[in-house]
C-alpha cells in the first residue's frame, strides 16, 4: 500500500473514532435551538419539562441546579476536547506561530461577536446597576474568552495544567463566598466576566487535559483512556454533590460555583458515553446530529439572530406554528452546511 493511501486510511479511521464528538455536540445544538423557540408553556408548563428544557426560577438565588443548567458547560468541554487536537495540527502543518495566531483569531472573532450581539440587543456594553458597573454578558462572549484563556494552557502537561486549573476554581468559590463576587455574579449573567475567567475556563482547561489523553495520547490503550476518562467523570459528579452538601458550596449556574462547574463536568463526561457506545455499534455520522455537531458556532448564531428578530423586531410571541418552522429552518441551515462542506469548528 502506498503511503497516500496509508494516510487516507488512518484519516479515515481516525474520524471515525471522533465521530461520537460531533455526535454530543451535535445533541446540545439540537437542544438550544429546540429550546430556543420553544413555547413556553412547554418548557415551563410542569416540573419536569422545566428540569430537562428550562432553568430554574429565580436563577440568580436558587440553590439548585436543572438538567438543563448542564448545556453550556457542556458546550465548552466538548470545544476544549477538541482544541488540543486541532492545536497539534495546525502546529505541524503551518508551525507554532500560524497556529497560535489562528486560534487567537478563531475566538477572538468569537468574543468580539459576542459583544456585537449584545451592543445590538441592549443599545450598549456596560450598565449600571444601583452604584455598581456592570458588564452585560453572555454566552457568545463566555465562549470566546474561555478559548482565549486556555491557549496558554495547551504548554503544560494534562497533569499539572489540572491542578493549575483546580487552583483557580478553588480561588473563584472563596472569592465567591468572602470576596464578595457573588453578588457581582448575581446581578451579572452566567457569573459575568469574573465567572467566566475564574469559573467556566476552568472546564474548558479541564476538557483539553482530557482531550490530549484522549485523542493525542499514544502510549495508553483505548480502554485505559476510557477509565481515566470514566474516573475522572465520577469523581467530578460526585465529588461535586458531596460538596453541595456544604453551606454556600450549592451548585448555580448564574453564580458559576465551584459544584455546579464539578457537576456539570462530570454529567458531561459520563453522559459522552451514550455517544461513544454509539459510535462504537454505529460507526458513522448519524444523520442531523452530525450536520449540527459540525457548525456548531455559525448555527449558534443564526439562532440567536432569529430569535431576537422574531421577538424583538417583529414582536411575535413563539408558538408550536413558530417553534416547528424554526426548527425545520435551522435543520435546512445545518444539513446544507454540512452538505456545502461549510463547516465552521470550534
Amino acid at each position: 500500500m502506498s503511503d497516500e493511501k496509508l494516510n487516507i486510511v488512518e484519516t479515515q479511521s481516525q474520524r471515525k473514532r471522533y465521530y461520537w464528538i460531533d455526535h454530543a455536540r451535535g445533541f446540545i445544538m439540537v437542544l438550544l435551538v429546540i429550546t430556543e423557540f420553544l413555547p413556553t408553556i412547554f418548557r415551563e408548563g410542569s416540573e419536569i419539562a422545566r428540569f430537562f428544557l428550562a432553568h430554574p426560577p429565580n436563577q440568580t438565588l436558587v440553590e439548585y441546579m436543572n438538567f438543563y443548567d448542564i448545556g453550556a458547560p457542556a458546550f465548552i468541554f466538548i470545544m476544549g476536547l477538541l482544541m488540543p487536537l486541532s492545536f497539534s495540527h495546525r502546529k505541524e502543518r503551518d508551525g507554532v506561530t500560524k497556529a497560535v495566531r489562528h486560534m487567537v483569531i478563531r475566538y477572538g472573532i468569537i468574543f468580539l461577536l459576542g459583544f456585537l450581539v449584545i451592543f445590538i440587543d441592549h443599545g450598549e456594553i456596560i450598565t449600571m446597576v444601583g452604584e455598581v458597573p456592570v458588564i452585560i454578558w453572555d454566552v457568545l462572549p463566555t465562549l470566546g474568552l474561555v478559548g482565549l484563556i486556555a491557549i496558554p494552557f495547551l504548554w503544560l502537561k494534562p497533569k499539572p495544567r489540572a491542578v493549575v486549573a483546580t487552583i483557580i476554581l478553588i480561588f473563584y468559590q472563596i472569592m465567591l463566598l468572602y470576596g464578595g463576587w457573588r453578588e457581582y455574579a448575581i446581578i451579572s449573567i452566567h457569573g459575568g466576566i469574573f465567572g467566566t475567567i475564574f469559573s467556566f475556563s476552568v472546564i474548558m482547561i479541564y476538557a483539553t487535559c482530557l482531550g490530549e489523553i484522549m485523542l493525542l495520547n499514544k502510549e495508553l490503550t483505548d480502554k485505559k483512556k476510557y477509565q481515566i476518562y470514566a474516573i475522572v467523570g465520577a469523581i467530578a459528579l460526585f465529588g461535586g454533590l458531596l460538596l453541595w452538601l456544604v453551606p454556600g458550596w450549592y451548585p448555580n449556574k448564574r453564580q458559576v460555583t465551584l459544584t455546579y462547574i464539578s457537576i456539570s463536568l462530570g454529567a458531561s463526561i459520563l453522559l459522552s458515553f451514550i455517544f461513544i457506545s454509539i459510535d462504537k455499534k454505529v460507526q458513522k455520522p448519524i444523520f442531523i446530529l452530525d450536520s449540527y455537531g459540525k457548525s456548531p458556532f455559525i448555527i449558534y448564531v443564526i439562532a440567536i439572530v432569529l430569535e431576537f428578530l422574531l421577538n424583538d423586531v417583529i414582536g411575535l410571541d413563539m408558538d408550536l406554528l413558530i417553534f416547528i418552522l424554526m426548527v425545520f429552518v435551522m435543520s435546512f441551515i445545518a444539513i446544507l452546511l454540512d452538505k456545502w462542506g461549510k463547516i465552521i469548528k470550534l
